[in-house]
């Protein structure tokens, strides 16, 4: 038991169903994105069940950087129609990760 933990959070296990890996598919290469990396951000789509902690676990363990903020975007499925055929697209989710001063990530 460390100082700053009590003998009921130390009981408390995470199940190992609840442990989320490889929620980051990808970075998300786009004109906004080239934008905001002048300001130190990185946007990323990511699965659907990601929360913003799991996403800043996989960046530092992934890329070895700390991540300062995390914020996500979720994009709706669109509904497509052409002629007499209905599709649907695919909604995705994006996360724009704030770093810390002076650290990088080597996209390409």
């Amino acid at each position: 038991m460390t100082p700053r933990t009590t003998k009921k959070e130390e009981n408390m296990k995470i199940p190992a169903h609840r442990i989320v890996k490889n929620v980051i598919r990808r970075p998300w290469i786009s004109e906004k994105s080239q934008r905001v990396l002048e300001n130190n951000q990185y946007v990323f789509v990511v699965e659907e069940h990601a929360n913003k902690n799991s996403i800043k676990e996989e960046i530092r363990r992934r890329y070895g950087v700390h991540a300062v903020r995390v914020n996500i975007v979720q994009l709706p499925k669109e509904t497509k129609r052409f002629r007499n055929r209905v599709s649907k697209k695919r909604g995705m989710r994006k996360a724009f990760v704030f770093l810390k001063k002076g650290e990088k990530i080597d996209i390409a």
